[in-house]
């Protein structure tokens, strides 16, 4: 059985990208297909989250094992769950969040099933448009400066000759 997903970003209206993967495929898998096909850095944290056309979460597939679920809901791993043990209709979305730290993400909305086909690899079937930055570097350049700047100006004391002139004296205990 083939699955085919059509993902788009809200930041770049010009993205647009197919994917088609087996339903035997695990998350990893289609995490690897999508960071490869944009040019992802391998080291950046991701998860897929299974959610309602609505936008309500569902479940979290997360890169990492992060031990027990929330709430008595089962703990999910890109790397053990195939895509098939999470969707199996088109009334389920996944939100591909690649960028947890400012919560940037792709919706990936499955437009189709193929019962009588397998695909041994994954395939990119359209990748078109700007896909978005994986890092926005120039926010983090801009806090960086900010937060350099603070720090300058808390440790310009000047020249001390004697701490006691800013902590007045001290007892010995």
């Amino acid at each position: 059985m083939i699955y085919k997903f059509k993902i788009i970003s809200q930041e770049s209206d010009n993205f647009h990208m197919e994917v088609q993967m087996d339903s035997n495929n695990t998350f990893y898998e289609l995490h690897e297909t999508i960071r490869n096909a944009m040019g992802y850095q391998t080291h950046q944290l991701a998860s897929f989250f299974v959610s309602e056309r609505y936008g309500k979460k569902l479940h979290e597939v997360s890169l990492v094992d992060a031990g027990d679920g929330i709430n008595g809901l089962p703990n999910f791993t890109m790397f053990r769950t195939k895509i098939s043990d999470l969707i199996q209709s088109n009334e389920n979305y996944l939100l591909y969040t690649f960028d947890l730290f400012n919560n940037r993400s792709l919706n990936l909305e499955l437009t189709g099933i193929f019962m009588e086909k397998n695909l041994k690899e994954p395939l990119v079937a359209l990748n078109e448009g700007d896909a978005p930055v994986q890092i926005l570097e120039d926010e983090f350049k801009a806090e960086e400066s900010t937060i350099i700047q603070e720090d300058d100006l808390l440790h310009d004391f000047g020249v001390l000759e004697d701490y006691s002139q800013i902590f007045g004296e001290m007892e010995d205990f």
